[in-house]
């Protein structure tokens, strides 16, 4: 009961701190920002960096999530959003070299799972996409808060990924929300709004109770729970 009644606080503590954090959401399918060459400056800026970054990740973060919402025409449209950032050298400019062969690698492949609606396939490639793409930005240097609020982003959308697959394992769970708090200790204290710091520790709490008791059902509420903190505290770091 007392664990149930942290989550509960969880979530009342939350509602104090995401007021209008989807006014602002778009529609990223048509977009032609990834069409032009791009060039990336080694002297950017943090604000620069920041939209290098969002542009590199984006893709992928919308694919995940038209593969969990099982939205195969999102898909094929968001596809073309990620052959777009390849072809204007955008990967080749701020990945890593080690890593830019697999994950040209993976585009290909996320291509075979989307022909073949393989959503569960999908949602699990490009949220490790994500996630290596934030693992080895060439230019963290200049805004490691951002790539650790990234890390626990990709919990949220591991999490989710993790459950709609077929074989959802705890155990790789677990794994995915011991990083990420590693990511969140590695912030908190730059965080002064001490209802944010509480959501986010209450929000672990939950995780480690419901992994506990293999509740996948509250897993999946509060994996949208931590996608929704992610939006308010990086507001924090820009």
């Amino acid at each position: 009961m007392k664990n149930s009644n942290l989550i509960l606080k969880g979530l009342l503590v939350l509602s104090l701190v995401t007021t209008s954090i989807l006014a602002n959401e778009t529609d990223d399918g048509e977009s032609d920002v990834y069409i032009a060459k791009m060039t990336i400056s080694q002297s950017m800026n943090k604000k620069e960096t920041l939209a290098v970054l969002d542009k590199v990740l984006s893709p992928f973060e919308d694919m995940t999530e038209y593969a969990l919402n099982k939205n195969l025409g999102n898909m094929k449209k968001g596809y073309k959003n990620i052959e777009k950032i390849e072809d204007n050298l955008l990967l080749k400019q701020t990945i890593q070299l080690s890593k830019l062969k697999q994950l040209s690698k993976n585009i290909e492949t996320l291509e075979s799972y989307i022909n073949n609606e393989q959503y569960s396939k999908v949602a699990l490639l490009s949220s490790k996409m994500f996630n290596d793409c934030v693992t080895n930005f060439k230019y963290s240097t200049k805004i490691k808060e951002q790539l650790h609020i990234e890390h626990l982003d990709y919990m949220g959308f591991r999490i989710l990924a993790l459950l709609a697959s077929n074989n959802s394992n705890l155990t790789q769970i677990t794994n995915v929300i011991v990083n990420a708090q590693n990511d969140w200790n590695a912030i908190k204290d730059e965080i002064q709004d001490e209802n944010k710091v509480e959501a986010f520790t209450l929000l672990f709490d939950g995780l480690a109770h419901s992994v506990d008791t293999r509740d996948t059902t509250m897993l999946k509420i509060l994996a949208k729970i931590d996608l929704a903190l992610v939006d308010v505290i990086e507001v924090v770091f820009e």
